[in-house]
């Protein structure tokens, strides 16, 4: 069962208000690899690559979820508090 859209967007805007989520001025430019979210999002790409190759057969250790898990609350808190463009 999944959540009607109507839900979400009530719940999103509730969220926005409650964190004081905003679109905030980029200030400076940076290169892209200085990015601290575009490596976080590399990383994320490498565990799913390393996940899917267990999923395969080879008998590697599984990666926790809650690493998973940290990661993207780290990439969407790094997204909204980011002051430069990526250039």
């Amino acid at each position: 069962m999944t959540m009607p859209n109507w839900i979400a967007s009530l719940i999103g805007k509730f969220l926005k208000k409650k964190i004081n989520l905003q679109e905030g001025p980029m200030d400076g430019t940076k290169k892209w690899y200085q990015s601290t979210i575009i490596w976080n999002c590399v990383v994320i790409g490498v565990i799913g690559i390393y996940e899917s190759l267990i999923a395969s057969g080879v008998h590697l250790p599984a990666i926790p979820p809650w690493i998973i898990t940290i990661l993207g609350a780290l990439g969407i808190y790094r997204r909204v508090t980011t002051t430069d463009k990526i250039a």
